[in-house]
């Protein structure tokens, strides 16, 4: 049972249920909150009893012969929410469709482990904002998957370009994409190379905090991202997210120009190498701040998903073992992103030549293996004129990135060689331009 006996009984004698709203009296200690279940598992102490308190927070109290319970007239009804075609909408309003992949803006409290999990559907999210009934009209809600940031893939990316286009194509004004943040601007780069032609926003957003907690970030993310996608004159993949840590406004970051640089602050994401494409403010107001914005259009667009997952990301650092290389291209690995240092060098004439990467590196482009070249610095770009390590990189066949992101550039690498181009067509669509990954050149606002 959900509560030990000795708890049970206090609840059946008091006549309460899951969602009564309970004063306990503990010790001179007042405590007045609504009766949440308790999972049944091999840990925890089942004669605590868990109330939700009015600040969204949850409580534990451990029931003994000094705690006094009482069940108020008040309560509410957990997990019960009529499903969308219940609601009444406006049908007047533009049209779009939101897909929910999983993650925190997905996610409450787990009352079996007391961890985040993403046992929210839809209809709660739908309920939980009820503000997007007077903005949109939510053609569609769908939740093809629950899973964790980490736990996607690029078989989650392919499956989210066709769908995307399906719904652009049935007529939506923008498709909104609720995702866990930690991968999600991998994601987006997926989806800015993978939907072509794109002709209305795609707009994906998270949350930093569950949608249990009060500090929850999740409500102004998803109006924001939904007046982007409903309203903005853009055609682009973009992320929606909070621009400060207050409730003012959502930043518009381009899907190819967004990193999470924070672990848990609400503002955690930030447009790198180009300032923000805009803002949203909560009463419908759109700030556009680039002039290098695609408009809307009527332009059918299409789906161009393949990736090739014989790719990977290596980060060298002073004493990394080039060895890790070798058994890449031993692997069948077709192509590898080098993360490397300040201008894009890695250890090249170093005093123990078994340090040198140079060697695994001009062996892998033997091997025809395309080798990309990215900077540990966040900001900036890669240059392999300055230095004598990068000029020797650079004669030796390696592709220096200029100011594409490590993460990016992962995945332009894996989308290209999902075609069946050759290795020289690759390397020179790297540095073809197709979603606004690369910048011709930095300014003081591309650095704030």
């Amino acid at each position: 049972m959900p509560y030990s006996e000795k708890v049970q009984k206090v609840l059946d004698y008091i006549g309460a249920q899951i969602g009564d709203k309970l004063r306990l009296l503990k010790e001179d200690v007042e405590i007045v909150g609504y009766l949440m279940p308790r999972e049944e598992v091999d840990f925890g102490d089942s004669d605590v009893l868990v109330l939700k308190l009015d600040n969204g927070y949850n409580v534990g109290i451990r029931l003994d012969e000094s705690t006094t319970v009482e069940r108020l007239q008040e309560r509410v009804s957990l997990g019960v929410f009529p499903s969308l075609r219940e609601v009444e909408q406006d049908t007047t309003l533009p049209s779009i469709s939101i897909i929910s992949t999983g993650g925190t803006i997905s996610s409450r409290v787990d009352y079996m482990t007391g961890a985040v999990a993403w046992h929210i559907s839809p209809q709660e999210l739908l309920f939980g904002v009820p503000e997007l009934l007077k903005i949109v009209h939510l053609r569609n809600v769908l939740m093809p998957f629950r899973l964790a940031s980490e736990d996607m893939s690029p078989l989650e990316w392919i499956f989210l370009a066709k769908k995307v286009v399906k719904l652009i194509s049935e007529g939506d004004s923008g498709v909104v994409i609720l995702h866990g943040t930690d991968t999600m601007h991998y994601t987006a780069a997926a989806l800015s190379f993978m939907v072509r032609g794109i002709n209305v926003p795609v707009v994906l957003t998270g949350a930093q905090r569950s949608s249990d907690r009060a500090s929850r970030d999740s409500d102004l993310n998803i109006i924001g991202a939904s007046i982007a996608a409903s309203r903005m004159n853009a055609a682009l993949v973009a992320i929606a997210m909070h621009g400060t840590p207050s409730d003012e406004y959502v930043t518009l970051i381009r899907g190819t120009r967004a990193r999470k640089m924070h672990t848990s602050r609400r503002d955690a994401f930030r447009s790198i190498n180009e300032p923000p494409i805009g803002r949203v403010w909560l009463d419908g107001k759109i700030e556009l701040f680039s002039d290098l914005i695609k408009p809307r259009s009527k332009d059918p667009p299409w789906y161009d998903a393949v990736f090739e997952e014989k790719i990977a990301i290596i980060k060298t650092y002073p004493g990394s073992n080039p060895e890790l290389l070798d058994l890449l291209v031993d692997r069948g690995y077709r192509g590898v992103v080098i993360e490397g240092t300040g201008l894009g060098h890695v250890p090249t004439l170093t005093l123990d030549d078994s340090k040198s990467w140079l060697p695994k590196i001009e062996r892998a482009l033997h091997e025809d293996v395309v080798v990309c070249i990215t900077s540990q610095c966040i900001n900036g770009r890669t240059d392999p004129y300055v230095y004598r390590n990068g000029r020797i990189l650079l004669k030796a066949g390696a592709l220096f990135l200029q100011d594409m992101l490590t993460e990016v550039a992962y995945v332009k690498l894996g989308w290209l060689l999902g075609h069946d181009f050759d290795t020289q067509s690759v390397k020179a669509m790297m540095l073809h331009n197709f979603a606004g990954e690369l910048g011709t050149r930095e300014t003081y606002e591309t650095f704030p």
